[in-house]
């Protein structure tokens, strides 16, 4: 830490400590030269530093012109010895802590709120094509489940089902919460409000095991608010019945 004279510098060099963002210090010399003995020479700047300010961050180069603000008000008796200790202290403290970091949330998911169609369903309560809707009630758990979607048949046939959704909005991507017996899925269209379908995804099914399973497809962002999903199954290639537990949109950031 600079320790002021209670006259003008007289030394002609001083290490100034200085605590940063880094985990190791930066050390800077000051120079200083007494008129009085440097008579026949050009005076120097008493608070003047050798560091290459583009080195340090924008935060680092302003606690570094607070300090050198503070030794320059010190040195041409603008402030007292005791004020100067004081500005030093809170510059070094609030330099010292560390900035906490910003974590922006990611956008809440709008969950489906409406039945437009469906293939099958094993009931109309238990295992329904309504189940789908909402927020899920199953995952993160996995198993066979009445709070999931199924269909009539393990694996008789390919199923689809398509859900709507309460505020139409233009989205960033799509989410499929699978239950059970996972890996189904082949496609999912977003609809939009004028009526176009658009390819979010297209793969080929293959059995992802017995846990539950989250298939996010990460569009950018439509041009359109979408107001439904579809969803289409490959149930003969997965054996055992495909529970689907609800299914989300995330909208676009600048929502």
């Amino acid at each position: 830490m600079l320790i002021p004279p209670s006259s003008p510098p007289t030394q002609l060099g001083r290490t100034l400590v200085i605590g940063g963002l880094a985990a190791s210090l930066l050390s800077i010399t000051v120079a200083s030269a007494a008129l009085a003995s440097q008579a026949a020479r050009a005076p120097m700047d008493p608070c003047g530093t050798g560091i290459d300010d583009a080195a340090l961050s924008s935060r680092d180069r302003g606690f570094v012109a607070r300090r050198l603000l503070a030794c320059s008000d010190v040195t041409h008796g603008r402030i007292s010895d005791a004020e100067y200790h004081q500005q030093i202290a809170e510059i070094d403290a609030a330099w010292s802590t560390r900035m906490t970091p910003v974590v922006i949330a990611p956008p809440t998911l709008q969950w489906a709120s409406s039945i437009r169609g469906f293939s099958t369903q094993y009931t109309t309560a238990s295992w329904a094509a309504d189940r789908v809707l909402g927020p899920p009630d199953v995952f993160p758990s996995h198993g066979d489940n009445a709070n999931a979607w199924a269909s009539l048949g393990a694996d008789d046939r390919d199923e689809w089902i398509e859900v709507g959704y309460a505020q139409p909005m233009q989205v960033s991507a799509v989410e499929v919460l699978e239950t059970f017996n996972p890996g189904a899925v082949t496609a999912i269209e977003m609809i939009t409000a004028s009526g176009q379908r658009i390819v979010a995804y297209q793969g080929a099914a293959g059995a992802k095991g017995q846990g539950s399973n989250t298939l996010r497809v990460d569009v950018g962002c439509t041009s359109e608010p979408i107001v439904a999903v579809s969803v289409r199954l490959a149930s003969t290639k997965v054996a055992g019945w495909n529970e689907l537990d609800a299914i989300g949109l995330a909208p676009c950031a600048e929502q």
